[in-house]
């Protein structure tokens, strides 16, 4: 007699989900000029527009999803174009 699972009983893993990055907010900071906030679940980090491009070609080289610092180098350069014309 071979074992059995009791009725009732269902067993499943649980695969683990990765997180998207999320482009969460631009911030202008004395003296630093804008920086980006990228967020993965809880955790939050902040980019300035040389550090967003590094990560980019960094993560482009790899076939990594680059969708939400993209993102976050456009809104900056676009907001740093708008206040150039103002």
């Amino acid at each position: 007699m071979g074992s059995r699972i009791p009725c009732g009983l269902v067993f499943f893993m649980v695969q683990p989900t990765r997180q998207e990055e999320q482009f969460t907010g631009l911030f202008n900071l004395p003296g630093e000029g804008f920086v980006a906030q990228i967020r993965i679940g809880t955790d939050a980090r902040l980019y300035d527009r040389q550090g967003l491009q590094h990560l980019i070609l960094k993560r482009k080289q790899t076939g990594e999803n680059v969708g939400a610092l993209e993102e976050a180098l456009v809104r900056m350069n676009s907001v740093g174009d708008a206040l150039q014309d103002a």
